[in-house]
């Protein structure tokens, strides 16, 4: 782990905030005349007032402020600006020193100081060393067996100039005085975060510290509040960086610690010095690699000790430990330790032994031995002062004669106090001779009662009378002028007088240190006594440092839920502290447990790193075996045991690793996951090192905990299988038998064969587990010795010392590998360049867990093994790199790209590298998204010289709603065109995970997105795969697909529904190309959507307009290719096909709600030659009775084709409308967006030119008019200017015009009808596409010029600009794809605004949300059979992109069409939503009167079937305008689950209930449909059918139609028009399902009124 160092700048910095403490503070108080100053108060914020008067009294007395408030906890008596000292400053070079005289102002608690000595040191790159301590005479100082002061600092100082405003201050002493009287010293400072962790040892409710003025006592005491171990030491993490830094006070005087909202801390001590070490790391890790390496590194205990173990006070004999001892061993327990506690001592006297209740004690370390296990007793401090029962108590004696115990404050006399066994002294462990004595003791009670470690308590110093069997006596030391908030309030409280005399000093300065003095003392017995073997020992008061030496439990603890939550707390903090080895009391000590609570505990306990159950006298017994063999205790207690004790090595190697480098072994989850702020409160898991996260249940009665789940890949240890989970909170299912346990991708876990002792698993092979993370990646370390000896002699995996042959000849069998995405076609080890193949027979994998099982090996501990699994590149999952047709070894390898011929059709030779792209930093998720940078990978050259790439981009994530996302990647630095397009988004986005149906996962190398189902766990978007580019004219991104089922994209001709995805390449860009194979039209929708194979279904949308293709692969993979813009990503969820297409209309815009008569039949055609044509054809249609509503006029009836001009030839065409009117009959004309610019006296160019309405080139080429050129018939050219549609000014401009022309057509054409019978008449329009011809200024990226020819049909690129309505300047290059969509909205306002009716707009060129104003049809195409097919499946992707009314031009545009096809078209048409016939100039008439009479019928009886069913089909209209549902429904839109219907585009539904077979071919007179398995009824007779494939019957004059059962469809009788047939009575069709029942709706209004229709408030309407 890297460190960061302190600069010179930043050491002399922090030097100095630390002198500005006596600087910048103020002089209050009475001068020398006596006279009272008054104090100068500063104006500071409540949360920096640093309190004055800590204890009860008066504020003034001490020239502070006084400011009452109604806070109770805020100080209202703070210290002013002019308490303190001045400075003479004395530099050196590698030291400062410096000498502060303390300024005149009243004492606090008098025996001021007057001259202190401050200096400062470096005693590492890291490490900051200043002391603050009286200038003449000595004080007292800890003296630490560990840290020494540098002789030579490492870093020498360096005075700056001036301050950098970036520097972050840490720790900032400048915000109040410094205090320092002979007992009483205070210092506050500043920190840069409130994230503080740490202080101690108390019961902390949660790991981070409140800040809400919160003041911990430290003091070591056999109590509740202070408790045993004295800890002024914290963490803080300063911000997401991970940057941390540690302040160590080393001071071991009763103090408090005040921490305040500043945030800021105090310390109040009453005695030593301020002596202060402050550590800056990059992570809050290596602040505790930091602070062990000043204090000493945790010591590394016996492999055996990290076994569980049992424990109990008072089990009244031996035999009774025994019998605990059997019953865990009859249950198989795995179980390694023993203890004993006082009752085994004859009256609870050290060193002996009850000769009655334990006379075999002697021999019980041999009983547990037998079965490979341990025996450990405890021993306390106080040593009685009686005799034993068989005579003299030598260790007292010997003690006397050695003047081992403290002394009364005569230095002579020893203090008598009273513990377990009665009257007693205490040692002086601080004194060699008792040092001595107790290395004696030790050793001769070990030759008598064998044992392994030794257990210490009650070393704080406790004693059950206050001071001494004498009290104490009334002075400074026993009773200070301030006495912290420490519990009782009485220093000798339960310990000794404070004037009581040991070698290091007053038990006043060293009361902390009794349990550190202890331990030292101890470690030198146990190294005497155990020789080579490592042993261990165990404490209950402890001082930084006794990490080093040994372990700590958390003290005596209770069986409640509120204890088992805090003792997670405390493993955490203890680690922080440099003890590693730590754990509570499993099932609690004081009170009876319950069964549910000892399972829970048992079950975390078995992560404690010392593992132990505990109790007291007088409870019941807990043991696991005491619950009874069947009992959940028992049952779960094994479970974890066993795998506590698989995973022994790996804990081992994290003692190994606290143990060489100071890390963390119970790690908190933020010291991993720092940058993630989520982790900084996480206090009920906890990590073992880096990789394995446990969460527990901690309370009673639930089985669901809410758990936070980092980010990273996870594995569910028990199952292997990697959850879908990954930085958020979860609600984890955890049944009474559970806990959680998970690994973490990226980690190799050593593991070892169970048993039930260390001694017999350490014999078993060994194993391991590989957890693959988001890279495929993992890596680990295994530390392996004999598990006793002093001394590191082996470390593996990778070996640097071979120093260790293992006697059991120890191999790897076994080796689980998790997250394998596919079954490996071969798995090798490689030895010394050696490579052995794993046999098939040892190899097994589960390809639903994705898991590989290696069993059966024998890899040797000894050796070094490169394992490797081939998970070979299938040539499916490439990715173009070199999409252009030239490609070639040479450009491909230039490009950084690999080559590899193939001779599959199709497959790119020259691909991607697997680390192609981006890769993110400083990754933060919040609860609303993510929100990133990524950074390209250098190391590959840019492909396209003339298209800079931007090397760093930046992502956002957003969680839009419970079933849609955004994720957006664009350039931070520079501004690039977005689309214009409003979407309907929400106001704020889903911040409840639990709310939202998907997970989002980032994939860091390369980089990707991953978009997962909550419901099912399928991956439905995945784009961290190679080839990610983003540059200024060419953007690319490809992403793996759930399932090769894709629909959508357009627009362009598809021969199938369902995308065919055999490397096929679709260009997206507006053009007037008539429909052909592999040809981009006149609409662009980059829309999909994908099934999954679980049948659920998502929609994506990618909101750029600039041109694109898109490439789909069998991978499945989908490859979009842009040429500007952004990447503006918005995902649906669905599930369900139908619910994608409503949210995503939800997001886009409902489709337009049209005028029920515009779902009548329509007759057009370009080459009508004069306006009696149109009225010979009106008549005909009369004649004979075909239904027929709309009639239309091509740009034929337009002078010169010129817009809002009337061509002579159509001088009658007023008259004939008028009559066509008179029978209910609506006429509509054609606009094109092309204004003439050649015409004389023509109003609407001339007014556009003055109002500024027309396309420009942009000022620096001209600032023109951007003309085009078009053949006009009488041979000119003609040149046209374009409306900006963008502009509000061109949509005033285009109302007016319409408006003008709606005035004079009024005036000619119904010069003889009333003003309202001519608004009950709309006047709709079309708009066609701009497209316009190839310049040389087109800004063609290279990429265009290579393959737009072939997919792209470039015309239209232009320099030109537009601007949008804010005022952007934008290039035609960008927004070119969104003309149509511009001119869409204008259009359809004014003509609802002239007419005030609904009306219809429809045009040619589109763009998601051109639905909400427009319908469409499919345009220019040809007649010809394939067409007919082929409108089916444009029709229903248009259903997908949310535009209902849409259909194809009945019986082609162009080309002749003949008799059989267009019959069959017109049935088929007749199902279209908006139903028009429509030719183009040169060919025959086609409309139903120009064949023949069977023509004719065959076309009246089918539109007769259509206006029957109007009232169902504009209920459909109705309910896709309100919902989003789709009118033209694809099968598998109600038949998912059918996976038949995945792959049918010859039939389709209207709504739910219609199904449409039409005879599609030549010759047909028998179709082969499908029926889904349902109830069908056949339209034409009722009959009921059901079945799969069904051959139809379908002669030339037939359509199959089928009602599915369960709906009701609306209907009325059908007339010529829907004015008449809307007059006619309603009638329902009642097709019932198997069940008997059916359902329907019908909505009905006027069919023409303008307004909305989602609430009843507007009307009048119904929709029942």
């Amino acid at each position: 782990m890297g460190k960061r160092k302190f600069s010179g700048l930043e050491i002399t910095l922090m030097v100095m905030f630390i002198m500005v403490l006596v600087v910048a503070v103020a002089l209050i108080a009475v001068l020398a005349t006596g006279e009272l100053v008054t104090p100068e108060c500063p104006n500071i914020l409540l949360a920096e007032r640093v309190d004055c008067f800590p204890e009860a009294g008066r504020c003034f007395e001490r020239g502070c402020c006084w400011s009452p408030l109604g806070l109770s906890n805020v100080p209202w008596c703070f210290f002013s600006s002019n308490h303190g000292y001045t400075v003479v400053r004395k530099s050196q070079p590698s030291r400062l020193e410096a000498w502060l005289e303390r300024k005149e102002a009243p004492s606090m608690f008098g025996a001021d100081i007057l001259e202190l000595s401050f200096t400062a040191e470096m005693q590492t790159e890291n490490r900051l060393r200043f002391k603050i301590t009286d200038a003449k005479q000595t004080r007292f100082e800890v003296p630490h067996e560990h840290v020494q002061s540098q002789s030579s600092p490492a870093h020498p100082y360096v005075s700056p100039l001036f301050y950098p405003p970036s520097l972050v201050l840490r720790f900032d002493t400048s915000m109040g005085p410094l205090v320092f009287a002979d007992q009483y010293l205070q210092l506050s400072a500043k920190l840069a975060s409130d994230n503080i962790y740490g202080l101690g040892e108390h019961v902390h409710q949660s790991f981070r510290h409140s800040v809400d003025w919160k003041t911990w006592p430290i003091f070591t005491r056999d109590g509740t509040h202070n408790l045993y171990g004295h800890y002024p030491y914290f963490t803080c993490l300063e911000d997401e960086s991970g940057k941390s830094f540690g302040v160590f006070l080393m001071n071991s005087n009763a103090m408090d610690v005040t921490l305040q909202p500043a945030p800021a801390v105090t310390y109040r001590t009453i005695g030593g010095v301020l002596d202060f070490y402050i550590m800056l790391g990059d992570t809050p890790e290596a602040i505790v690699q930091e602070f062990t390496m000043l204090v000493g590194r945790p010591t590394i205990p016996p492999y055996w000790s990290l076994g569980f173990q049992l424990s109990r006070w008072d089990y009244g004999s031996l035999e009774e430990v025994k019998k605990t001892v059997e019953r865990n061993r009859a249950i198989g327990l795995p179980y390694d330790v023993q203890y004993t506690d006082i009752d085994y001592m004859e009256n609870k006297k050290d060193f002996t032994y009850d000769m009655m209740n334990f006379k075999d004690l002697p021999q019980f370390a041999d009983y547990m031995h037998e079965h490979g296990q341990k025996y450990i007793p405890i021993l306390d401090p106080a040593i009685s002062t009686k005799k034993l029962i068989s005579g003299p108590y030598g260790p007292y004696d010997r003690g006397n004669r050695m003047k081992a115990w403290i002394t009364e404050s005569d230095g002579k006399t020893p203090l008598v106090g009273e513990v377990w066994p009665g009257e007693t002294v205490f040692p002086d462990y601080t004194n060699q001779a008792c040092i001595d004595w107790w290395i004696d003791e030790i050793s001769m009670f070990h030759k008598e009662v064998k044992h392994d470690a030794i257990w210490i308590d009650m070393n704080e110093v406790a004693s059950f009378v206050r001071g001494s069997n004498k009290g104490c006596a009334d002075n400074t030391l026993n009773y200070p002028p301030f006495t912290p908030n420490i519990l009782d309030k009485v220093l000798y409280s339960k310990t000794l007088c404070m004037d009581a005399k040991q070698a290091w000093g007053n038990h006043y300065d060293v009361h902390s240190l009794y349990g550190y003095s202890m331990v030292l003392a101890t470690d030198k017995a146990v190294r005497q006594v155990f020789g080579g073997n490592r042993s261990f020992i165990l404490t209950r008061s402890s001082f930084p440092g006794v990490g080093k030496y040994s372990g700590h439990w958390l003290g005596d603890n209770a069986a409640n839920w509120n204890d088992i939550k805090f003792s997670i707390t405390g493993m955490l903090e203890f680690n922080l502290f440099g003890v590693p080895y730590i754990g509570a009391d499993i099932c609690g000590f004081f009170d009876n447990t319950t069964e549910e609570l000892c399972s829970r505990w048992m079950q975390v306990g078995a992560f404690y790193p010392f593992s132990r159950n505990h109790n007291a006298q007088g409870y019941k017994a807990q043991d696991p075996a005491a619950f009874g063999v069947n009992s959940t205790v028992v049952k779960t207690s094994k479970h974890y045991l066993e795998i506590r004790y698989t995973l022994l090595p790996y804990l081992y190697t994290l003692f190994y690793k606290a143990h060489v480098s100071g890390d963390t072994v119970v790690r908190p989850v933020m010291h991993e996951f720092y940058s993630d702020n989520a982790t900084w409160t996480v206090d009920r898991q906890f990590l073992w090192g880096a990789h394995l996260l446990i969460t527990p249940v901690l309370d009673a009665g639930v089985d669901t905990v809410k758990a936070y789940i980092p980010d990273a890949v996870w594995y569910n240890y028990e199952t292997g299988e990697r959850i879908k989970e990954r930085k958020v909170h979860v609600d984890m299912y955890l049944p009474a038998d559970k806990l959680g346990l998970h690994i973490r991708g990226g980690a190799i876990l050593p593991t070892q064969r169970p048993a039930v002792t260390t001694t017999n698993s350490r014999r078993s092979p060994m194993g391991l587990i590989i957890a693959l993370d988001d890279n495929n990646q993992a890596s680990g370390e295994l530390f392996w010795d004999d598990g006793d000896s002093r001394g590191i002699l082996v470390y593996l995996l990778q070996i640097k010392e071979v120093g260790y042959v293992d006697p059991n000849d120890l191999v790897f069998e076994n080796i689980t590998i998790l997250g394998v995405s596919t079954l490996p076609t071969n798995v090798t080890f490689t030895e010394g360049g050696v490579v052995s193949i794993v046999p098939e027979s040892s190899i097994q994998y589960d390809i639903v867990k994705k898991v590989l099982y290696l069993r059966g090996l024998h890899l040797q501990l000894r050796k070094n093994y490169v394992v490797t699994w081939d998970e070979s590149l299938s040539i499916l999952q490439r990715f173009n790199c070199h999409p252009e047709d030239d490609a070639k070894e040479t450009l491909c390898l230039a490009r950084g790209c690999l080559w590899e011929p193939s001779d599959v059709p199709g497959i790119p030779w020259c691909y991607y590298p697997s680390d192609y792209g981006y890769a993110p930093v400083s990754v933060l998720e919040t609860p609303s998204g993510w929100s990133f940078d990524i950074l390209r990978n250098n190391k590959y050259p840019s492909p396209r010289t003339l298209s800079r790439d931007i090397s760093t981009l930046r992502v956002e994530i957003t969680y839009l709603t419970e079933h849609s996302l955004r994720f957006k990647i664009f350039d931070p630095v520079e501004k690039r065109y977005e689309v214009p397009v409003p979407l309907n988004l929400p106001s704020s986005p889903e911040t409840d995970e639990a709310k939202r149906t998907y997970e989002v996962r980032v994939v860091h190398e390369p980089f990707g997105i991953r978009v997962v189902r909550k419901a099912t766990g399928t991956i439905i978007w995945d784009s961290s795969v190679p080839g990610f580019t983003f540059s200024d004219q060419f953007i690319q991104i490809s992403t793996r697909l759930p399932s090769k089922y894709i629909y959508g994209f357009g627009e362009t001709e598809h021969s199938s529904f369902k995308h065919d995805l055999n490397w096929r390449t679709w260009g997206m860009f507006t053009k007037d190309q008539p429909p052909g194979n592999e040809l981009n039209c006149y609409g662009v929708h980059p829309f999909y959507m994908g099934l999954e194979t679980t049948a659920h279904a998502h929609g994506v949308l990618l909101l750029n307009s600039n041109a694109m293709d898109v490439t789909l692969q069998p991978t499945p993979a989908i490859t979009y290719r842009t040429i500007g813009g952004i990447l503006d990503f918005y995902m649906v969820m669905g599930p369900t096909p139908e619910l994608v297409v409503q949210e995503y209309t939800a997001m886009i815009g409902r489709p337009v709600l049209p005028a029920y008569w515009s779902l009548g039949f329509q007759l057009c055609r370009y080459g009508y030659k004069n306006d009696q044509e149109i009225a010979d054809l009106y008549k005909e249609m009369i004649a004979n009775n075909i239904p027929y509503d709309v009639q239309y006029a091509d740009i034929d009836y337009m002078e010169r084709q010129v817009d809002f001009k009337l061509n002579p030839a159509f001088k009658g065409l007023p008259k004939v409308v008028q009559d066509m009117r008179k029978e209910g009959m609506r006429f509509i004309f054609i606009l094109d967006p092309a204004i003439s610019g050649n015409e004389t006296g023509y109003p609407a160019y001339e007014r556009g030119i003055n109002e500024n309405v027309f396309i420009r080139w942009p000022a620096e080429i001209g600032d023109g008019i951007v003309f085009g050129k078009v053949a006009h018939p009488d041979k000119r050219v003609a040149y046209t200017a374009f409306p900006d549609f963008f502009q509000s000014r061109t949509a005033v401009w285009w109302h007016r015009e319409i408006a003008d022309f709606y005035a004079n057509t009024k005036k000619s054409f119904w010069q003889n009808t009333e003003l309202c019978e001519f608004n009950k008449r709309p006047l709709p329009f079309l708009t066609f596409s701009l497209s316009f011809s190839l310049t040389p200024l087109n800004p063609l990226s290279e990429y265009i010029n290579a393959i737009f020819k072939h997919y792209l049909n470039y015309s239209g690129l232009r320099y030109d600009q537009q601007v949008l309505p804010d005022g952007t300047a934008v290039k035609h290059y960008d927004v070119h794809n969104l003309y149509g969509w511009s001119h869409t909205k204008p259009t359809y306002d004014a003509l609802q605004q002239v007419t005030g009716k609904r009306g219809i707009v429809v045009t040619r060129s589109t763009y998601p949300s051109s639905g909400q104003w427009a319908g469409h049809w499919l345009g220019d195409n040809s007649a010809s059979w394939d067409q007919l097919y082929k409108s089916i499946i444009g029709m229903m992707e248009f259903s997908l992109f949310g535009i209902s009314y849409t259909g194809a031009d009945i019986c082609g545009f162009f080309n002749k069409a003949e008799f059989e096809m267009c019959l069959r078209w017109m049935q088929l048409g007749a199902f279209y939503p908006y139903s028009r016939n429509h030719n183009g100039k040169g060919n025959p008439r086609q409309d139903p009167s120009a064949w023949n009479i069977t023509f004719a019928e065959a076309s009246r009886d089918v539109l007769n079937i259509r206006y029957t069913l109007l009232p169902y089909l504009y209920t459909l209209m109705y309910e896709a305008h309100t919902l989003g549902s789709t009118v033209v429904r694809p099968l598998l839109h109600e038949f998912v689950n059918d996976r038949v219907t995945w792959d049918i585009d010859k039939q389709f539904l209207w709504g739910p209930a219609l199904l449409i077979t039409p005879a599609l071919g030549e010759g047909v007179t028998e179709v082969y449909g499908y029926l889904p398995d349902t109830r069908w009824y056949d339209y034409h007779t009722a009959m009921d059918v059901r079945g799969q494939f069904v051959n139809m019957h379908t002669p030339l004059n037939h359509i199959n139609l089928h009602v599915r059962g369960g709906h009701i469809l609306p209907w009325q009788k059908p007339e010529n028009n829907t004015y008449y047939s809307r007059s006619n009575p309603l009638g329902l069709i009642v097709a019932l399902d198997d069940s008997g029942k059916a359902e329907g709706s019908l909505f009905w209004d006027d069919g023409e009124g303008i307004g909305e229709f989602f609430s009843s408030s507007v009307g009048p309407y119904l929709y029942v």
